[in-house]
């Protein structure tokens, strides 16, 4: 199917949102892209990437693996968890609590010199998650990098045919999740030679709520 407008995803985010049922906490809307030819032997199917969306995802959590100064700053800059090399070697021996870390967090970055540690310690449960860190440039801005990572969906196609992505919360503007989707989409599709094609249904729907089908 073409890629919806903008109007047709915001009137779709505007469903989702009436026919969902209140609940005890912030729900999340998800994108859920289905794709009708898909085949893991082709490169456009095994897309593994980061969106930038216009509107910041707040419940997005950041965990940083730095230390020193890099890692007073992450924590003043509002990373929801970080961690030095010391903790770090630790998790080594104690695979219950690094897949506890791996699974708690929604995006990583680390220093360049401790990839290579994150990836031995982590990387068994990051990896499959599609979660490992991006590293720190030098001199970077902690609070600009955090602000950034809340901004990213990862878009990532595996074995089915379908992916899921958040694209925003409860308190977004029914308009704003909306320009959220359409990045995504078109993000994707910029790498499918026929995107009004290769994109079947798309649906939009809260954590708990009822699933919004914008069907060819």
């Amino acid at each position: 199917m073409p890629i919806p407008t903008l109007e047709e995803l915001t009137e779709a985010v505007k469903r989702a949102r009436a026919e969902s049922k209140p609940r005890n906490f912030k729900q999340s809307f998800e994108l859920v892209v289905k794709l009708p030819h898909f085949d893991s032997r082709k490169p456009e199917y095994k897309q593994n990437k980061s969106v930038l969306l216009p509107h910041p995802l707040k419940s997005t959590e950041v965990a940083v693996f730095a230390v020193g100064e890099r890692r007073a700053m992450a924590e003043k800059a509002g990373a929801a968890f970080t961690m030095g090399r010391d903790e770090l070697t630790a998790l080594a021996s104690d695979k219950k609590a690094a897949r506890k870390v791996a699974k708690s967090y929604d995006y990583y970055l680390a220093e360049p010199e401790l990839m290579p540690l994150v990836g031995r310690v982590l990387g068994p449960f990051l990896g499959p998650r599609g979660k490992m860190p991006d590293p720190i440039p030098p001199n970077a801005d902690m609070t600009s990098l955090i602000e950034r990572a809340k901004r990213t969906a990862k878009v990532r196609m595996r074995e089915q045919p379908y992916f899921s992505v958040k694209i925003g919360e409860e308190d977004l503007s029914d308009k704003d999740v909306a320009e959220n989707a359409l990045a995504v989409l078109n993000e994707v599709g910029r790498e499918f030679k026929n995107p009004s094609v290769e994109i079947g249904s798309v649906i939009i729907k809260l954590t708990m709520g009822k699933p919004v089908s914008l069907s060819d």
